[in-house]
């Protein structure tokens, strides 16, 4: 009940005006006649509800309780749902709401607005479970598997045309289509890289392999190559192409061949077997190890030592060798040449090197003055010699000093020594031997006996022969020097 002030319940206000507090309900319109002209049969008389008050004219017909701020579905713009225009929802032309008689709009006793007999709570005009109006399966007003109102294809009356499908823009199906591509190319990749690298691995070369490869690359005259095979190389100065080409050139390499076995996880001995030019090496060992993922090779060059060239103005296989003592050198075959007028190698100038035994030749090499070095040599110490013997001193730059003769009691003078060339030292000046030695190669002595007599005046007034000692010093000449000359050992 409501309370003094407060509006009836139901959610209406009551207008009490100056009208009649009952008013009269409005006309009963006639039922449409159904097909086949026959009248519908009237509803059975019902006991009367409390009347209540019509809503305004213009409020749409939303469901009790609820605003409607948009036109109803199916309404066009302007009109009431869904009627013709000017007119409420469900009335025919010229006729109010189709009320029964003291029934709220178009209701059964009892019942909500529109619904049918023994079917209390439902909405209008709506099956159970279906909205306002609705077909079993239906919106409100709609066709089977279309939205409110719209006809096939439309969209609502009035409305823009509803959502569509999205569409993918061009753009986007060109990035979508590359980035597919892209992550089938990476998958690619991966699966290549998974199956490949591990094949890869499980093949990688040997240490035979690393052998063969290393005298291969030495047989075309690739000192890159070559060098790629090998750790711990400290001097590549003779370890170049035109040096392996001049090899090749002398004594190609060849009949490579080598022999598996002895291969341990990081270290391998590989035995190899090759010729160069006509010198067959066999059973030469190498010593391999693994780094990484490779394996390299400890021994594969071989030390040499070139003193006995300094000062000759040397080459060895090309290469200068003034500012080269200690080297090391590829498995091959090695000239030695003397830019010299007057020293030649003492035997042979060419060595086959395959293995360390084989380099140490070169500690022993010898050179040796030439016709010229020979003559020139003699030459200069015939000069020296005679320069000496016709000095009157007691003491010479080349020896025969008798400054310390005892002459039985008397001293010896000074300045009345005479010596004399024998006929056997002459012939001894004219055959001297030179020979190379002492520290440098183009130092020469020699350690012939050169006869000459001597004569002197003592204190006492007596000419005295010497019979021991005054013997000439070792002749020695420098022929490295800028000018050569002879000095005295």
């Amino acid at each position: 009940m409501a309370t003094e002030g407060e509006p009836p319940q139901g959610g209406h206000e009551l207008d009490f005006g100056s009208g009649s507090k009952d008013p009269t309900p409005p006309a009963v319109a006639p039922a449409p006649m159904p097909p086949g002209g026959d009248a519908a049969p009237s509803a059975p008389a019902t006991p009367s509800a409390p009347q209540q008050p019509s809503p305004a004219p213009e409020q749409a017909f939303p469901p009790p309780g609820q605003p409607s701020p948009t036109p109803p579905y199916g309404a066009q713009p302007g009109q009431p749902y869904p009627g013709q225009p000017g007119q409420p929802y469900g009335a025919q032309p010229g006729q109010p709401y189709p009320a029964q008689p003291g029934q709220p709009y178009g209701a059964q006793p009892g019942q909500p607005y529109g619904a049918q007999p023994g079917q209390p709570g439902q909405p209008y005009g709506a099956q159970p479970g279906q909205p306002y109006g609705a077909q079993p399966g239906q919106s409100y007003g709609a066709q089977p598997g279309q939205p409110y109102g719209a006809q096939p294809g439309q969209p609502y009356p009035g409305q823009a045309a509803g959502p569509q499908p999205p569409k993918k823009s061009s753009k986007g199906l060109l990035w979508g289509l590359i980035g597919g591509g892209a992550a089938v190319l990476i998958a690619a990749i991966l699966v290549v890289a998974l199956l490949v690298v591990p094949a890869i691995t499980r093949s990688s070369v040997t240490a035979a392999d690393t052998v063969k490869a290393y005298l291969t690359a030495l047989s075309k005259g690739d000192a890159k190559t070559a060098l790629g095979y090998l750790e711990g190389v400290p001097n590549t100065v003779l370890l170049t192409d035109a040096v392996l080409k001049e090899s090749n050139t002398l004594a190609p390499i060849s009949h490579i061949a080598v022999v598996k076995g002895g291969e341990g996880k990081t270290t391998a001995t590989v035995i190899a077997s090759y010729r160069i030019g006509d010198k067959t090496l066999s059973a030469v060992s190498y010593e391999v190890y693994r780094i990484k993922d490779a394996w390299k090779i400890a021994n594969g060059v071989n030390p040499i030592s070139l003193d006995a060239l300094h000062g000759l103005h040397a080459t060895f296989n090309g290469v200068r060798t003034e500012n080269i003592s200690n080297a090391y050198v590829f498995p091959g075959a090695y000239k030695i040449a003397l830019d010299s007028k007057y020293f030649s190698i003492d035997g042979d100038a060419t060595f086959t090197i395959g293995s360390p035994e084989d380099a140490a030749a070169l500690y022993d090499v010898k050179t040796a003055l030439n016709d010229a070095g020979v003559t020139e040599f003699r030459s200069l110490v015939r000069s020296a010699v005679e320069a000496c013997v016709a000095m009157k001193t007691l003491s010479t730059p080349c020896g025969m000093d008798i400054t310390a003769i005892d002459l039985s009691g008397a001293s010896p003078v000074e300045g009345t020594v005479t010596r004399t060339l024998t006929a056997d030292g002459s012939a001894s000046l004219d055959n001297l031997k030179p020979e190379s030695g002492g520290s440098s190669p183009t130092v020469v002595s020699s350690y012939d006996s050169i006869s000459v007599d001597m004569t002197l005046q003592g204190s006492d007034g007596q000419t005295y022969t010497v019979t021991f000692g005054g013997y000439l010093n070792t002749p020695s000449v420098d022929f490295g020097a800028a000018s050569p000359s002879v000095t005295w050992q």
